[in-house]
């Protein structure tokens, strides 16, 4: 998941040159570097400021067995960015009184389960809905992407089970509610979510790199995808009816800073929509989550940011917005350990208005459960997670594709450097600890939700945000 990451005259425009030839050194040094340490064939990145794509470049390979270069107009898939595609088309259709966000989904989708009907379009856009993820459920998700599955066959998979908390009630990132928006988006325009897409966003927009990713379709200058196990090997094509509207979409960095600079204006959406889609979620029980509709609101090095990551069989993407400072950064890779967020959070470091500023670690007062909890973050890097440490429920949700996925992640990060104690709150009988760990050149945020019997409830590896 998520986790989302500035004079005029002749003299001045020599200084302005020569000060971005040093950051262009120091960029290609930095993700040159992370190539091999995230076994990553090959890496795209954009830099946006103020609208403008000031830096696009590739490093690495599309494709290793052709020796075929990255370059700006790589085409990869982008997975779960796809969502903030889907949440502009609902909001659009909010602002033409087509779709209300307080509305129950089963006005759009009469046949949905008896369980869901108090389930509104607002929780599928702030995965506040209780739904399980059909990924989650899924006994393999990457066995579920080889094969072309009907919309009816994706939402059976979890329509049967019992909703994890009450509509509003907790956060929990579920890929069913996206799936869900985007079949109520195709009842309500009476089109396919593609074509809508199309109309009302790619073809505006002049993002002639952005479709959805069908392995039988001709796309110049797409990405082969990468799995790492120990040794690189090609991971199999997701078919878009296994994603669709959760993560169908394959992009460039061109297109996506066009994306981008579209959300700066009123082009596509009125700013009381704009607003909405970027505010925390509030929760029925109290409190916020910082996610509003298809991405994620929080901080980094005391920098608002605005973001959110993607991940598919090979491939890991992530967009960085800093508002403050006008500038986004998009990072693009072709490798499922590729760590798309962190490489885009050392390239916003190396920006001067984005170096963050030093982390004062929080006072623990369970250096005991601390360390429990490295063993445990270093044994995920292994794959030798104990399940009896977990839950019921979250040894079902995590074992064994996610566990997996977060070994090959964080396996090439190396070797742990440290592992501080960031917060420790109480939410109801359960605890959320959150911890920063740096490997080399890299801080992780470990979020370990503790159930009252002291097992793992949850277990969140992501990007660190202030």
């Amino acid at each position: 998941m998520v986790r989302t990451l500035f004079l005029a005259g002749f003299a001045g425009a020599a200084v302005l040159t020569l000060s971005a030839i040093a950051r262009a050194d120091k960029l290609d040094d930095f993700v040159n570097s992370q190539l091999p340490a995230r076994h990553a064939p090959g890496v795209a990145v954009g830099i946006v400021r103020d609208g403008k794509l000031v830096t696009a470049r590739g490093y690495g390979l599309a494709n290793v067995e052709n020796h075929v270069p990255v370059t700006p107009d790589t085409v990869f898939e982008i997975g779960s960015m796809t969502k903030q595609f889907t949440a502009a088309l609902v909001l659009m259709q909010v602002e033409e009184g087509k779709i209300g966000l307080d509305d129950k989904i089963d006005k759009y989708l009469p046949d949905t389960p008896a369980a869901w009907r108090e389930i509104t379009v607002r929780n599928l856009l702030t995965h506040t809905s209780g739904i399980k993820g059909y990924t989650e459920v899924a006994p393999s998700f990457l066995a579920l992407a080889r094969e072309p599955h009907t919309q009816q066959e994706i939402v059976k998979m979890v329509s049967g089970l019992p909703l994890a908390f009450a509509p509003g009630q907790k956060w929990a990132y579920s890929n069913t509610g996206y799936y869900l928006l985007g079949m109520i988006l195709e009842k309500v325009a009476g089109k396919p979510y593609m074509e809508l897409l199309g109309e009302r966003i790619l073809k505006p927009l002049a993002m002639t790199n952005t479709r959805d990713g069908a392995p039988e379709a001709i796309i110049r200058n797409r990405a082969s995808g990468y799995l790492w196990d120990g040794k690189l090997q090609n991971a199999p094509w997701l078919q878009p009816t296994a994603a669709f509207a959760a993560g169908c979409l394959v992009s460039t960095v061109g297109d996506l800073a066009k994306w981008d600079a579209a959300l700066a204006t009123d082009r596509l959406l009125k700013p009381s929509s704009r607003d909405m889609m970027w505010t925390p979620v509030k929760l029925k029980g109290g409190g916020e989550f910082g996610y509003g509709f298809g991405w994620a609101i929080g901080s980094a090095g005391g920098h608002k940011l605005i973001e959110h990551g993607g991940g598919t069989a090979g491939f890991s993407t992530d967009i960085a917005r800093y508002p403050g400072e006008k500038i986004t950064v998009i990072v693009l890779t072709n490798c499922q350990a590729g760590a798309a967020e962190q490489i885009a959070r050392g390239v916003a470091a190396l920006q001067p208005e984005l170096k963050p500023a030093p982390v004062k670690p929080a006072e623990d007062r369970d250096l005991a459960l601390t360390a429990k909890h490295r063993a445990l973050a270093e044994s995920a890097a292994d794959a030798k997670m104990d399940p009896s440490l977990f839950t019921d429920a979250a040894r079902k949700v995590i074992f064994p594709d996610h566990a997996a996925q977060a070994a090959q992640a964080l396996k090439a990060l190396g070797k742990m450097k440290s592992f501080s104690l960031k917060s420790d709150e109480k939410q109801g009988q359960s605890r959320i600890r959150r911890y920063r760990a740096e490997y080399d050149g890299v801080t992780v945020l470990y979020t370990i939700i503790v159930s009252e019997d002291g097992k793992v409830a949850g277990m969140n590896i992501g990007q660190d945000a202030d």
